[in-house]
């Protein structure tokens, strides 16, 4: 695969990770929006996308530890997660 396609590939693999983050909190699924913000962050890591790395990391310290109910401005740093991907040139869904 060529290395264009691969970092598209990846990029839309962490804009669904996003977009699964987002509904699960709209579910109240916490615990399943951190598992995707961990995805997110894995994911962003390893193509070098180190806004996207931080605005993830900001999501998930927001949404606080497993089990637990989210922090004030979860939602904020969902917005700002989204607004790093628009940044990069794809929809955040």
């Amino acid at each position: 695969m060529k290395p264009a396609t691969e970092s598209i590939l990846t990029v839309a693999e962490i804009v669904r990770d996003s977009a699964a983050m987002n509904e699960a909190a709209l579910a109240r699924d916490f615990d399943e929006a951190r598992f995707r913000a961990q995805l997110v962050i894995a994911k962003a890591d390893a193509a070098g996308l180190e806004d996207i790395v931080l605005a993830g990391a900001r999501v998930l310290d927001r949404l606080g530890p497993s089990g637990s109910a989210p922090r004030q401005n979860y939602g904020e740093a969902m917005l700002g997660l989204a607004h790093a991907l628009d940044a990069i040139g794809f929809d955040p869904l």
